[in-house]
């Protein structure tokens, strides 16, 4: 799945917290801080649950938490792919990846499986407003294309040109970020895109983007954002 649009019903709040990175207790500790209602609101995560961290697994075990869901970030991509591609695997290894290549073989197998059920984008509506969720970059200045683009590029097409799939840039990206580059603007079509991927001391916001990575697994520095006051 690359692109989700929730369709359950929120009854409380609707937050969204940065990179988790295997910090299990530190997330929990921070949800209790807040007064997460984990009977009624909604914690989605912006990607790069595992690695680096000590508590991985029990990171994972939170996509079947009816209370959160999580889109894909680039190192859930890794991985995924560290199982099929060599280059992937390195990268991995070399970015906090060992935890995983350490478990038993069938324990990797499952965790791949939950993993690949995360989209790349998710949409929710929430109070009469649209937020977009995506890891690391959103290339179009508009979010239905966007998310048009995900559902529909041609692989093929991308590898004769040698460009990045649209996949590759949404989870690995970070160019919007870069206040310098001009090309990027607000966002039409949704209210608010909410993404983690780029390390920042606090949360950042350029036109209707913010980027919560404050760095948990460095600095324990855990961003949880209540969307309604956004």
């Amino acid at each position: 799945m690359k692109v989700k649009i929730w369709d359950k019903e929120i009854k409380g709040k609707l937050y969204a917290v940065g990179d988790i990175h295997g910090c299990y207790n530190l997330l929990m500790t921070r949800l209790k801080e807040i007064s997460f209602d984990f009977e009624n609101d909604l914690l989605v995560a912006v990607g790069d649950l595992v690695d680096r961290g000590t508590q991985n697994e029990e990171c994972v075990s939170l996509i079947d938490e009816p209370w959160f869901t999580s889109v894909k970030g680039n190192h859930e991509d890794l991985v995924i792919m560290g199982d099929v591609n060599r280059s992937y695997f390195n990268c991995h290894i070399q970015n906090g990846g060992e935890w995983f290549y350490d478990l038993d073989y069938q324990v990797q197998r499952e965790i791949i499986k939950k993993l690949k059920t995360l989209p790349i984008a998710l949409e929710i509506n929430h109070k009469g407003r649209k937020f977009g969720f995506v890891h690391g970059h959103i290339e179009q200045n508009n979010w239905d294309e966007f998310k048009s683009i995900l559902n529909n590029f041609d692989q093929a097409q991308h590898i004769i040109k040698k460009e990045r799939f649209p996949t590759e840039l949404a989870m690995w990206g970070r160019d919007r970020l870069d206040e310098e580059n001009q090309q990027y603007t607000h966002v039409s079509g949704v209210d608010a895109v909410i993404m983690g991927h780029t390390v920042t001391q606090k949360p950042c916001k350029r036109d209707n983007c913010y980027w919560i990575d404050t760095g948990a697994v460095h600095w324990g520095t855990m961003t949880i954002l209540d969307l309604s006051k956004i």
